[in-house]
């Protein structure tokens, strides 16, 4: 009965295939074409298979099934492949035929049927397959697994691909790919791997390693949990080769002998400069460590060394191994566009210049704070908003830095009002609004209905859901109980640090209540120990200058890291000016904290 139903088939398939490709005939028969000799050749190779013995016939079916797929008719070589039984079959044609047919299960979305075929070749024979055959059966698994969305099998079919492979740089592909999957893991799924029991030596070590460092996004901790693994798995071959994503925690920290502080400390730029060497200074002698040599510090006025030619002549005669500044925003981009220096620079301020490997950008940008607050009210529902800031420049660049962002997200930004004195505050926030548009309205339908009483109530714009805020806090004070009075006082506001002096004054700062925004944790965070050593000697650490004590700790602090920073995006670095990581154009990006006004004191939002 069996061979009846397989003949059947056949006869089926050569039916198909014939009434497929006939064409009309005229009494002259034109010649085959190539597709035409296929067809031909794969109907007598079903009819000759349909009379053959087993292994012949498998050989013959076989041979039609591959000619069926490179015509495109994959459902029918389907059909002749699962005619074959491959139990009985020689080894080398079992693995050739298996194969085939896990391929067009694969091809056809049937990765059940796949995965079956495969496992049936792995347990059908007595001898172990080849590394070669190995090797395509794990390719072939990791894809049917793929198919079903089963991630972690498919991962556990490349953690036992990766073993097989005889080249880093093919093994360094798959670590990725496995790294890859492993972040995807949801973590009560992790958990129960990690607990399961049943996991091999490579698996259990991959899955220790994503746990250890998927709780940390502090670079520090990262590099100690990297250092804690490889203790435990020094024959893990992910220790040798650890994915792409991972290999930033293998580089060096960079350890400067001698670093070179380039800042303005003559000239009108010298107060700045001196505080943030204040700052620089506090976290060079916290570090101090038995056993441990400082790096030499060597100040320079950029006053004095004001071009790259001097920088770089200074650089080679001391020896400088890393350069902290310049504060000059022209000067940085002098050396953005410099090619002889190749010494590392972490510069205290940006430029719009570019990106060259080994200067990063770091200072305190008003447009972190723009992006954050964009996220934050994209985050909280915020579609539409609208933009208050002042008529400065640095005003003009936090709307820009905001905008720009808030659109990328998917927002609209409906309006953006640069206010100016204090005296035209309230013609800037009923423009901005729009209810000087509703009363002039309401004056010209008067003009028209001068004998009629008209019935008259004021509003504002109703397409906006929040108001994005950067004013100092004498114009906030002023301008909040102005936007209440215009309609606006159920709005949620965001704003930016500028809008906290960094002292709390709950009486002046009542009309701030319910304000959101963002600053350092210098300024809302419990004062730090560098930050009580700096107040014990200066009474201006609260205050918007104070800040920059904290640029000159955080740019000591974060220095050694700069590699590893640059190499492992995401990571952060907690620090007084919030929480540091590096992007890919060697900017240095600030993640600040956010409180809200309550009862005229800035309290930490949860």
């Amino acid at each position: 009965m069996k061979f009846q139903w397989r003949l059947s088939l056949s006869a089926i398939l050569i039916s198909i295939i014939i009434s497929g490709c006939s064409t009309p005939t005229s009494m002259s028969q034109a010649p085959q074409s190539a597709a035409d000799r296929d067809q031909a050749r794969i109907t007598r190779l079903l009819d000759q298979a349909d009379s053959a013995k087993p292994i012949k016939a498998a050989e013959l079916r076989a041979e039609a099934a591959e000619l069926l797929i490179a015509l495109g008719n994959k459902e029918q070589a389907a059909l002749v492949l699962d005619q074959i039984e491959i139990s009985l079959l020689p080894p080398a044609l079992r693995f050739d035929i298996a194969k085939l047919q896990a391929q067009s299960a694969i091809e056809q979305n049937r990765p059940e049927r796949a995965l079956q075929q495969l496992d049936a070749l792995e347990k059908s024979g007595e001898a172990p397959l080849a590394t070669e055959q190995q090797i395509t059966v794990l390719k072939m698994q990791a894809a049917a697994y793929r198919l079903q969305q089963a991630l972690y099998s498919e991962t556990r079919a490349l953690i036992r691909l990766s073993l097989l492979l005889d080249t880093d740089a093919a093994r360094q592909m798959l670590h990725n790919q496995i790294w890859s999957n492993l972040l995807q893991l949801q973590p009560d799924t992790l958990n129960q791997l990690l607990r399961s029991g049943q996991n091999n030596y490579f698996e259990q070590g991959w899955l220790e390693l994503i746990n250890e460092l998927s709780s940390h996004t502090q670079l520090d901790s990262q590099f100690q949990a990297l250092r804690n693994w490889g203790l435990l798995w020094e024959a893990h071959p992910a220790l040798k080769l650890p994915p792409d994503a991972l290999a930033g925690l293998n580089q060096d920290t960079l350890s400067s002998g001698k670093i070179a502080v380039l800042l303005p400390f003559s000239g009108n730029l010298s107060k700045p400069a001196n505080a943030i060497k204040e700052g620089l200074m506090t976290a060079y002698l916290r570090d101090q460590q038995p056993g441990r040599t400082p790096p030499e510090l060597l100040f320079l006025d950029s006053t004095q060394i004001n071009t790259p030619l001097q920088l770089a002549s200074i650089i080679e005669e001391q020896g400088i191994e890393l350069v902290i500044g310049p504060l000059n925003k022209d000067y940085v981009s002098a050396l953005m566009a410099d090619t002889r220096i190749t010494t590392p620079i972490l510069a205290l301020n940006y430029t719009d210049s570019g990106y060259r490997e080994g200067l990063y950008q770091f200072g305190l940008s008003a447009e972190d704070e723009a992006r954050q607050i964009a996220e934050q009210a994209w985050s909280e529902g915020v579609r539409t908003a609208a933009v208050l800031t002042p008529a400065t420049h640095w005003g003009e660049k936090i709307s820009q830095a905001f905008s720009e962002h808030f659109r990328n997200l998917g927002g609209t930004v409906a309006s953006h009002q640069a206010f100016g004195q204090t005296a035209e505050f309230s013609d800037d926030v009923s423009h901005f609004l729009a209810t000087d548009n509703s009363k002039a309205r309401y004056r010209k339908i008067r003009e028209v209905l001068y004998t009629r009483k008209v019935e008259f109530e004021e509003h504002r714009r109703q397409d906006i859901d929040a108001i994005i805020l950067s004013a100092l806090p004498n114009d906030a004070r002023q301008l909040k109980p102005i936007l209440a009075f215009n309609f606006a006082g159920n709005l949620p506001i965001y704003a930016t640090s500028h809008v906290f002096s960094g002292s709390p004054s709950p009486v002046q700062d009542q009309d701030l209540n319910d304000v959101r925004f963002v600053d350092t944790p210098w300024s809302l965070g419990p004062p730090s120990q560098d930050k009580i050593l700096i107040s014990q000697q200066r009474n201006d650490t609260n205050s918007r200058f104070g800040r920059l004590y904290a640029l000159g700790l955080d740019a000591y602090r974060i220095h050694p890291y700069l590699r590893q920073l640059s190499a492992l995006p995401g990571t952060e670095i907690n620090g007084e000016t919030g929480q540091l990581s590096i992007s890919a154009d060697g900017v240095v990006r600030r993640k600040l904290i956010w409180a809200v006004y309550s009862e005229g004191l800035p309290q930490l939002a949860q």
